[in-house]
Protein backbone atom coordinates (compact mmCIF):
# COMPACT_ATOMS: atom_id res chain seq x y z
CA UNK A 1 0.00 0.00 0.00
CA UNK A 2 1.24 3.47 -0.90
CA UNK A 3 -0.17 6.73 0.49
CA UNK A 4 1.68 9.58 -1.26
CA UNK A 5 1.25 13.12 0.05
CA UNK A 6 0.44 15.74 -2.57
CA UNK A 7 2.73 18.74 -3.12
CA UNK A 8 2.06 21.59 -0.70
CA UNK A 9 -0.08 19.52 1.68
CA UNK A 10 0.52 17.66 4.94
CA UNK A 11 4.19 17.01 5.60
CA UNK A 12 4.92 18.66 2.26
CA UNK A 13 3.18 21.90 3.25
CA UNK A 14 6.52 23.72 3.10
CA UNK A 15 6.31 23.36 -0.71
CA UNK A 16 3.09 25.39 -0.96
CA UNK A 17 3.22 27.84 -3.85
CA UNK A 18 0.93 29.74 -6.20
CA UNK A 19 2.13 27.54 -9.08
CA UNK A 20 0.56 24.32 -7.79
CA UNK A 21 -2.44 23.10 -9.77
CA UNK A 22 -4.52 19.94 -9.81
CA UNK A 23 -2.23 18.69 -12.59
CA UNK A 24 0.74 19.11 -10.21
CA UNK A 25 -0.97 16.66 -7.90
CA UNK A 26 -1.65 14.29 -10.78
CA UNK A 27 2.09 14.34 -11.51
CA UNK A 28 2.76 13.43 -7.85
CA UNK A 29 0.75 10.24 -8.31
CA UNK A 30 2.05 9.46 -11.79
CA UNK A 31 5.64 9.76 -10.59
CA UNK A 32 4.90 7.52 -7.61
CA UNK A 33 3.59 4.85 -9.98
CA UNK A 34 6.50 5.15 -12.38
CA UNK A 35 9.43 5.51 -9.98
CA UNK A 36 8.19 2.70 -7.75
CA UNK A 37 7.35 0.66 -10.86
CA UNK A 38 3.82 -0.01 -9.64
CA UNK A 39 1.45 -1.93 -11.90
CA UNK A 40 -1.99 -3.51 -11.64
CA UNK A 41 -2.81 -0.71 -9.20
CA UNK A 42 -6.09 0.08 -7.47
CA UNK A 43 -6.17 3.86 -7.00
CA UNK A 44 -8.40 5.17 -4.20
CA UNK A 45 -9.38 8.84 -4.05
CA UNK A 46 -11.36 10.72 -1.39
CA UNK A 47 -13.13 14.04 -1.97
CA UNK A 48 -10.81 16.27 -4.07
CA UNK A 49 -8.69 13.15 -4.55
CA UNK A 50 -11.25 11.92 -7.07
CA UNK A 51 -9.96 14.50 -9.53
CA UNK A 52 -6.40 13.37 -8.97
CA UNK A 53 -6.89 9.64 -9.45
CA UNK A 54 -8.88 10.36 -12.62
CA UNK A 55 -6.06 12.49 -14.00
CA UNK A 56 -3.47 9.88 -13.04
CA UNK A 57 -5.48 7.14 -14.74
CA UNK A 58 -5.62 9.24 -17.88
CA UNK A 59 -1.82 9.47 -17.97
CA UNK A 60 -0.97 5.94 -16.74
CA UNK A 61 -3.92 3.83 -17.81
CA UNK A 62 -1.63 0.86 -18.51
CA UNK A 63 -0.68 0.72 -14.81
CA UNK A 64 -4.21 1.01 -13.38
CA UNK A 65 -6.46 -1.97 -12.72
CA UNK A 66 -9.27 -0.15 -10.91
CA UNK A 67 -10.41 3.22 -9.58
CA UNK A 68 -12.23 3.64 -6.27
CA UNK A 69 -13.89 6.93 -5.35
CA UNK A 70 -15.03 7.59 -1.78
CA UNK A 71 -17.34 10.60 -1.44
CA UNK A 72 -15.32 12.10 -4.27
CA UNK A 73 -15.57 14.13 -7.44
CA UNK A 74 -15.47 12.22 -10.74
CA UNK A 75 -14.53 14.66 -13.53
CA UNK A 76 -15.57 13.86 -17.07
CA UNK A 77 -14.37 17.00 -18.87
CA UNK A 78 -10.81 18.23 -19.14
CA UNK A 79 -9.99 21.16 -16.84
CA UNK A 80 -13.50 21.10 -15.37
CA UNK A 81 -13.44 23.27 -12.23
CA UNK A 82 -15.86 21.11 -10.28
CA UNK A 83 -15.74 23.14 -7.07
CA UNK A 84 -17.25 26.17 -8.80
CA UNK A 85 -20.33 24.12 -9.65
CA UNK A 86 -20.44 22.33 -6.32
CA UNK A 87 -20.94 25.14 -3.80
CA UNK A 88 -21.03 28.79 -4.95
CA UNK A 89 -21.04 30.17 -1.39
CA UNK A 90 -17.98 28.14 -0.48
CA UNK A 91 -16.21 29.22 -3.64
CA UNK A 92 -17.03 32.85 -2.90
CA UNK A 93 -15.42 32.50 0.53
CA UNK A 94 -12.31 30.99 -1.05
CA UNK A 95 -12.24 33.79 -3.63
CA UNK A 96 -12.20 36.37 -0.85
CA UNK A 97 -9.06 34.69 0.54
CA UNK A 98 -7.46 34.75 -2.91
CA UNK A 99 -8.36 38.42 -3.38
CA UNK A 100 -6.65 39.12 -0.05
CA UNK A 101 -3.43 37.58 -1.38
CA UNK A 102 -3.60 34.02 -0.02
CA UNK A 103 -1.80 31.32 -1.99
CA UNK A 104 -3.18 28.59 0.26
CA UNK A 105 -6.85 28.48 1.20
CA UNK A 106 -7.67 27.70 4.80
CA UNK A 107 -9.84 24.62 5.40
CA UNK A 108 -13.44 25.10 6.41
CA UNK A 109 -14.02 25.10 10.13
CA UNK A 110 -14.65 21.53 11.21
CA UNK A 111 -18.36 20.76 10.92
CA UNK A 112 -20.57 17.75 11.38
CA UNK A 113 -20.21 17.02 7.65
CA UNK A 114 -16.66 15.88 8.42
CA UNK A 115 -17.53 13.57 11.31
CA UNK A 116 -20.14 13.50 14.07
CA UNK A 117 -17.70 12.97 16.95
CA UNK A 118 -16.28 16.37 18.01
CA UNK A 119 -13.00 14.77 19.04
CA UNK A 120 -12.62 13.22 15.62
CA UNK A 121 -13.47 16.55 13.97
CA UNK A 122 -10.78 18.23 16.06
CA UNK A 123 -8.29 15.56 15.05
CA UNK A 124 -9.12 15.99 11.36
CA UNK A 125 -8.77 19.76 11.60
CA UNK A 126 -5.38 19.37 13.32
CA UNK A 127 -4.11 17.50 10.25
CA UNK A 128 -5.43 19.98 7.69
CA UNK A 129 -3.16 22.38 5.82
CA UNK A 130 -4.07 25.17 3.38
CA UNK A 131 -5.15 23.99 -0.07
CA UNK A 132 -3.10 25.48 -2.94
CA UNK A 133 -5.26 28.12 -4.60
CA UNK A 134 -4.40 26.89 -8.09
CA UNK A 135 -6.22 23.63 -7.50
CA UNK A 136 -9.49 25.56 -7.48
CA UNK A 137 -8.94 27.45 -10.72
CA UNK A 138 -9.18 24.51 -13.13
CA UNK A 139 -9.57 20.79 -12.92
CA UNK A 140 -7.24 18.10 -14.21
CA UNK A 141 -6.25 17.71 -17.85
CA UNK A 142 -7.97 14.72 -19.45
CA UNK A 143 -7.66 13.10 -22.87
CA UNK A 144 -10.33 10.45 -22.32
CA UNK A 145 -7.93 7.56 -21.67
CA UNK A 146 -9.18 7.32 -18.08
CA UNK A 147 -12.35 5.76 -19.51
CA UNK A 148 -10.29 2.73 -20.54
CA UNK A 149 -9.99 1.62 -16.89
CA UNK A 150 -12.28 -1.40 -16.76
CA UNK A 151 -13.19 -1.41 -13.07
CA UNK A 152 -14.64 1.62 -11.33
CA UNK A 153 -16.31 1.73 -7.91
CA UNK A 154 -18.05 4.53 -6.02
CA UNK A 155 -18.56 4.58 -2.24
CA UNK A 156 -20.83 7.30 -0.91
CA UNK A 157 -20.96 8.57 2.68
CA UNK A 158 -24.67 8.24 3.42
CA UNK A 159 -24.85 10.79 6.25
CA UNK A 160 -23.25 13.46 4.04
CA UNK A 161 -26.42 13.53 1.96
CA UNK A 162 -26.48 17.26 1.14
CA UNK A 163 -23.04 17.20 -0.46
CA UNK A 164 -22.20 17.26 -4.18
CA UNK A 165 -20.88 13.73 -3.73
CA UNK A 166 -24.41 12.41 -3.35
CA UNK A 167 -25.13 13.79 -6.82
CA UNK A 168 -22.01 12.09 -8.16
CA UNK A 169 -23.16 8.80 -6.64
CA UNK A 170 -26.68 9.12 -8.10
CA UNK A 171 -25.21 9.95 -11.51
CA UNK A 172 -22.88 6.96 -11.59
CA UNK A 173 -24.70 4.17 -9.78
CA UNK A 174 -26.90 3.27 -12.77
CA UNK A 175 -23.97 2.87 -15.15
CA UNK A 176 -23.21 -0.71 -16.10
CA UNK A 177 -19.44 -0.24 -15.86
CA UNK A 178 -19.58 1.02 -12.26
CA UNK A 179 -20.17 -0.81 -8.99
CA UNK A 180 -21.05 0.98 -5.75
CA UNK A 181 -21.39 0.84 -1.98
CA UNK A 182 -22.88 2.98 0.76
CA UNK A 183 -20.98 3.67 3.99
CA UNK A 184 -23.15 4.99 6.82
CA UNK A 185 -20.79 7.80 7.87
CA UNK A 186 -20.09 11.46 7.34
CA UNK A 187 -17.52 12.67 4.80
CA UNK A 188 -14.38 11.34 6.50
CA UNK A 189 -15.70 7.83 6.88
CA UNK A 190 -12.28 6.20 6.53
CA UNK A 191 -11.55 7.64 9.99
CA UNK A 192 -15.05 7.27 11.41
CA UNK A 193 -15.47 3.63 10.34
CA UNK A 194 -12.04 2.34 9.27
CA UNK A 195 -12.91 -1.34 9.66
CA UNK A 196 -16.00 -1.09 7.45
CA UNK A 197 -14.07 0.89 4.86
CA UNK A 198 -11.30 -1.70 4.85
CA UNK A 199 -13.84 -4.48 4.38
CA UNK A 200 -15.38 -2.74 1.37
CA UNK A 201 -12.01 -2.17 -0.24
CA UNK A 202 -10.89 -5.73 0.46
CA UNK A 203 -14.09 -7.17 -0.99
CA UNK A 204 -13.78 -5.01 -4.07
CA UNK A 205 -10.14 -5.97 -4.61
CA UNK A 206 -10.89 -9.67 -4.19
CA UNK A 207 -13.76 -9.50 -6.69
CA UNK A 208 -11.74 -7.97 -9.49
Amino acid sequence: MHTPTLTGLGERAHLLSADITADTHVTDIVNTLRWRDLRDVILVGHSYGGLIITGAADRCVDRIRALVYFDAFVPERSEQAIFQNANPERMAAFQRQIDAGAIGLEPDGASITWAEDPNLRAYILSKCTPQPKGTFATGVTLSGQQDEVSYKHYIVAAKNSQSPFQREYERLKTRADWSHDVLNTWHDGMLEAPDQMAQILDRYANNL
